[in-house]
Formats: C-alpha cells, sequence, structure tokens
C-alpha cells in the first residue's frame, strides 16, 4: 500500500485530473471495522479489473489531452478574433475620421455650389427677360414724337441694361429701402427711371411717383404700363415741376451718365423742386471698390466717369442739403473675395482682409441728402 497515491480533494482543472489519472491517484478509502477484509476484496477486484481500468485510464488521459488541446485551440481562435475584431475597429475608425472630414468639406462647398447655382438661376433669368424685352420691341407702339433714327440705339440700350442690371424682380427688390423712405416723403420723381422698377414698387405700396427717362423704348413701355413718364433729360425734365414741390428725388443709376454740366444741374434743380426735409436718393457704382472701377464699371459702354462719394457729398452741402446715409451697397459674392484659413497667422488674415476691403468692396454707393 506504500506505492498507493491518494487525493484528499477533488482536482481543479483539466490538467490536474490529467494527473491524477496519469499517476492512478485514488481517494483514500474511510477507515472500518471490516477494513482488512475489505483490503482483500479491492485488491482482488483490482486485479480482475486491471486491464480494463488500465485501458480506461489511459482513454481519460487522452480525452483530457484532446481537451486541452481543444482548449488551446480555442484560445487561438479567440485571440484571433480580438485582433481581427481590434483591426476592423480602427478601420471604422478611420472611416469615421475620413467620413468626418468629407462631410466637413461637402459642408463647405455647400454653399459654393449654392452661390454658384444662384448665379446660374439668375442668368436665366436675364436671358428670359432679354427676349421678353424683344417680345416688347416687336410689339409694343414707338412713340411717334421721336425720330426713327434713335429706336435702333434705344432698342440696344434696353438691351443692354438688361444684361447688366439683372432682372426687373431683383431691382425690385433692391429699392425697397428707397420706397419705404419715400411714402413718408410723396411725391416721388424719379430721374432716369429706365425699365421702372422703383415706380412700380411706388405703386404697388400706393406712393404717388412719377419719372422721366430718355429712352424712347423704356418711356413707351412704361406709359403703355399706365405709369407718368416724359421722354426728357436733365434738365428739361425739370420744367414742368413747381419749385418745393417734391418729397423725394430718386436718381438710380444716373450720376455716372451724365457729364459734370448736367450733374451740377441735377443738384441745382434738387435744391429748387423738393421741400424742405426732402429727399435726394442717389445710387451710383462705388468708386471706392477697386474692382467696380477697374473692370465691373466699364461693361456699360454708356457709363462716363465713376462718382466718388466726397464729391457727391460735396455737392450736395453746397446746394443746401445734409447727409442722412452714405454707404457701399449690393456686395460682391463671397466667393469672390481672397480667402483665408483657419491656420493664417494674425498679420496675413489682416493684410487679406484689407485688401479684400478695398478690392472687392461693395458694388454700389447709396447716397440719401436731406434738403435743410
Amino acid at each position: 500500500m506504500s506505492d498507493e497515491k491518494f487525493v484528499d480533494d477533488p482536482p481543479a482543472g483539466a490538467d490536474a485530473w490529467r494527473e491524477v489519472w496519469q499517476e492512478d491517484r485514488r481517494y483514500r478509502a474511510r477507515p472500518s471495522r471490516q477494513e482488512a477484509f475489505l483490503r482483500v476484496a479491492r485488491r482482488i477486484t483490482r486485479r480482475a479489473l486491471e486491464a480494463d481500468a488500465e485501458r480506461q485510464k489511459d482513454f481519460n488521459v487522452v480525452l483530457l489531452d484532446i481537451l486541452t488541446d481543444l482548449r488551446g485551440e480555442i484560445e487561438a481562435v479567440r485571440n484571433d478574433l480580438k485582433r481581427d475584431l481590434a483591426a476592423v475597429q480602427l478601420d471604422v475608425r478611420g472611416a469615421d475620421e475620413a467620413l468626418a472630414s468629407e462631410l466637413a468639406r461637402v459642408r463647405e462647398l455647400i454653399p459654393v455650389a449654392s452661390k454658384r447655382s444662384d448665379a446660374l438661376v439668375a442668368a436665366l433669368d436675364q436671358k428670359i427677360e432679354t427676349v421678353a424685352v424683344r417680345i416688347r420691341d416687336l410689339s409694343n407702339p414707338v412713340i411717334a414724337a421721336s425720330g426713327a433714327a434713335s429706336r435702333p440705339a434705344d432698342f440696344t440700350y434696353r438691351r443692354l441694361e438688361d444684361g447688366l442690371r439683372g432682372s426687373e424682380a431683383e431691382v425690385t427688390v433692391s429699392v425697397a429701402d428707397y420706397v419705404a423712405r419715400a411714402s413718408d416723403h410723396q411725391p416721388l420723381f424719379d430721374v432716369g427711371c429706365g425699365r421702372g422698377e422703383l415706380l412700380t414698387a411706388c405703386k404697388a405700396a400706393g406712393i404717388t411717383a412719377r419719372g422721366c427717362d430718355t429712352n424712347e423704348r423704356s418711356v413707351a413701355d412704361l406709359r403703355q404700363l399706365g405709369f407718368d413718364v416724359t421722354l426728357a433729360g436733365i434738365p428739361e425734365c425739370f420744367e414742368d415741376v413747381g419749385d418745393a414741390s417734391l418729397g423725394s428725388l430718386a436718381a438710380l443709376h444716373v450720376v455716372e451718365h451724365i457729364p459734370v454740366d448736367l450733374l451740377f444741374a441735377l443738384f441745382t434743380e434738387a435744391e429748387r423742386v423738393l421741400r424742405s426735409g426732402g429727399l435726394l436718393i442717389i445710387e451710383t457704382p462705388n468708386a471706392e471698390s477697386m474692382l467696380v472701377t477697374a473692370t465691373e464699371f466699364w461693361r456699360d459702354p454708356t457709363h462716363l466717369a465713376p462718382r466718388h462719394p466726397a464729391a457727391l457729398v460735396l455737392l450736395g452741402r453746397e446746394h443746401g442739403f445734409d447727409v442722412d446715409e452714405v454707404r457701399p451697397v449690393h456686395p460682391f459674392p463671397e466667393g469672390t473675395r481672397i480667402a483665408t484659413a483657419p491656420n493664417d497667422p494674425p498679420e496675413l488674415r489682416r493684410v487679406i482682409e484689407a485688401i479684400n476691403e478695398r478690392l472687392f468692396a461693395p458694388q454700389d454707393l447709396r447716397l440719401i441728402l436731406r434738403k435743410r
């Protein structure tokens, strides 16, 4: 019995069980009064079953080895899965970062695409308006009092105006502020009324207004629509306007078309026909914008010279007017300006902003003068 090996507690784990079977360890038998008899009986039984017990032991050892190998393979598969999962998570994280970067770029491009779409729509509107004007040129009667020689030039300028100034609907929106001011300063006289956007907006707002223009085609169109419009220029257009009889006098995109002597005449007549507190409303291309004075201004061959705000203010004060407002309006599209990057140094950003302010200043100048 001295060579027998015993275990006192159940083995823990497959390795412990393998050791039990490999070394043929046994549980220690309980003490009994018949111990001598039981020992003899166990010895006889063990000898009778020794071959089967040996096979069972070998089977159990092999089974435990298989289980150990299987456990190792399962552990290897689990480690491979962990590595694959980590790789997938890394790929997903990289894809998320790339997607976030692309989304940021898309968000930056959406306003640009929108502005380009707006420009395309505006160009299409202008083409449609040009076609409409040509149809009117063929269908509307011409003012008989004008000579036939002037008609081709008038038709050409109308088409030029349609192409350069944008659609009538766009200009009508841009004169909304002038209409609001004229509501408290009636009646309004529109010098160089052109296609009549200001007159149309005033009519819609219930404001008494009339105008004049030197373009026969424009005057014919407006008269057919029921507007009180005279075919005349400065200063003839003021001949039937009484002293201090007007609340507002508008000259929108007029002063850049007339020589200096007529510019002086405009201010002289404005001083005469406006009542005290009346408004002289001037809009003209912005002479302080380098892009305007260098290129955009000269797209219209009828432009004579940009009128600087300082000169217009001086003329107004010399003729008894105070300045209510003088500021640039109608900025260029944001995509026109030189862009800055978030990581640009402050000094560079200040230089770029200064260039943008001078080179790409808004397209037009608004000057509101009030008669003393």
